[in-house]
């Protein structure tokens, strides 16, 4: 008899930082290092923040840019 497996529950979310009016978007499994967070623009494309992080760090990241301006979180972005 073949057993099946339940699949890894995915994790989607959103925040808008209030003092760059910019959205991050992000996304991952728990207790897996593929999270991945971003700024979500509809016209040019989205700038990666993190890529195949820990949940963890994803979270500290948002902490981070609540106090940034948008053009430093775009900066970081690119770098």
């Amino acid at each position: 008899m073949k057993v099946t497996r339940k699949p890894l529950a995915k994790i989607e979310g959103r925040k808008r930082m209030r003092l760059s009016g910019l959205t991050i978007a992000w996304r991952g499994t728990p207790n897996l290092d593929d999270w991945v967070a971003y700024i979500n623009r509809t016209r040019s494309g989205k700038l990666i923040l993190a890529d195949g992080v820990s949940e963890r760090k994803v979270k500290a990241l948002l902490v981070r840019l609540r106090t940034m301006s948008r053009r430093e979180i775009e900066r970081l972005a690119k770098a």
